[in-house]
């Protein structure tokens, strides 16, 4: 049987500072200083230059960066929830910001649904807009403008996308 090949340990890695902790990520192939990132909800994480840079945070929208440092605490058992919204944090950061609440006609699809299968069927913005804004007057939404009544039926959109029935 030949023998085994010695397991990586930190008691006995050549070249390892003992001044400072080990790359969370490399462990014992850590190469050169490592720096403490901190990620927000109480939660810091020693990286080499390598993982700590912007390039590797920020890869893939953040999600290589958030899978390994994950896989490496679920698989030590120290996954908390502060870590994990820490993890989930970050991701956010890169999402950019929320996309804005759609204005105006685009917050009334199924109303607009409804009065394209009434223009399909030969009904004028005209004849409709009075009664659509009675209709929602005692809203708290404003319902679209005239003009934008007028503008769903002079785009017809009927004619490429059937309107449902």
């Amino acid at each position: 049987m030949p023998p085994t090949p010695p397991l990586p340990t930190l008691y006995k890695a050549r070249g390892l500072s003992t001044k400072q902790p080990v790359c969370a990520i490399c462990v014992e192939r850590t190469r050169g200083r490592t720096e403490q990132v901190r990620l927000g909800y109480g939660v810091g994480v020693w990286l080499c230059a390598g993982h700590a840079s912007r390039e590797f945070q920020t890869r893939r929208g953040g999600r290589d960066f958030v899978r390994t440092l994950s896989g490496v605490w679920k698989a030590n058992g120290c996954l908390t929830a502060a870590r994990s919204r820490a993890l989930h944090g970050h991701l956010a950061s890169l999402a950019g910001p929320e996309t804005r609440p759609r204005p105006g006609s685009y917050t009334w699809p199924a109303l607009r649904r409804q009065l394209e299968a009434a223009y399909a069927a030969g009904t004028r913005p005209a004849d409709v807009a009075d009664s659509v804004h009675a209709h929602y007057a005692a809203w708290p939404a404003r319902p679209p403008s005239r003009r934008t009544l007028e503008r769903w039926a002079a785009q017809r959109r009927w004619l490429t996308r059937p309107p449902p029935t």
